[in-house]
């Protein structure tokens, strides 16, 4: 049972259930993932390869700026990893659905998520590695970029307080992550909302993972 919008490992492992379940039904390629401590055995989230097809404009003579933008006043888009159809790439939009316009450049960035349970704070954790498609990793300034602006205008001053770089608690390498330290107070507050308990993990992803690129079809909740 939740309470205070926290939940127990077991609790974390049933809902990591339910939510590979309905991503099998969608075709989204989420992958529960065993991993071995010593004698124990701890359960993950991930989904990899996730391209996000980022698309900007020429930089002209008078805009010295290289930044990555999205603006839904412009014709600047990101397209964000969603699930589509069986005939389409679960992790990809195409372009052609969203922008026809010849006047702009595109790029891929490369998103692997993973979903961690965490002891300390009781709720789970989103990680993610994020590069470019020749592999180098962004910086935080770059995925900052690709946040919509109106999201990004309210909460990019403190940028560090919501994204971070740790090493990953299971595999030992550096990963981004949001910091839960505030998770269980909006879950508290969407559970009390009439929120089912069994999607506790499909109403967190599409709570945090907007941050980074990461969406949840309406599909999971029908």
């Amino acid at each position: 049972m939740v309470v205070d919008g926290r939940i127990t490992k077991e609790e974390f492992n049933n809902f990591a259930l339910v939510l590979i379940e309905r991503s099998q039904q969608l075709h989204d390629k989420w992958e529960r993932i065993e991993h071995t401590i010593g004698n124990n055995i701890v359960y993950y989230l991930r989904k990899r390869n996730c391209h996000r097809l980022v698309e900007r404009k020429p930089t002209s003579s008078t805009d010295n700026s290289s930044s990555i933008i999205a603006d839904d006043d412009d014709e600047d888009i990101i397209l964000q990893d969603c699930t589509t159809t069986e005939a389409e790439d679960n992790c990809c939009i195409t372009l052609s659905e969203s922008s026809n316009s010849e006047s702009t450049q595109q790029i891929y960035h490369v998103y692997d998520y993973h979903v961690i349970y965490s002891p300390a704070y009781a709720v789970p954790v989103l990680y993610f590695d994020a590069k470019t498609a020749d592999g180098r990793r962004l910086t935080l300034d770059e995925i900052w970029n690709t946040v919509d602006l109106e999201y990004a205008t309210n909460i990019q001053y403190d940028a560090w307080s919501l994204i971070s770089q740790q090493e990953h608690p299971l595999l030992g390498r550096v990963f981004y992550f949001i910091h839960p330290c505030h998770t269980s107070n909006f879950m508290n507050l969407i559970n009390g909302k009439g929120s089912s308990q069994n999607l506790y993990l499909c109403t967190w992803l599409t709570a945090v993972g907007r941050v980074v690129g990461l969406q949840l079809s309406t599909s999971y909740f029908v």
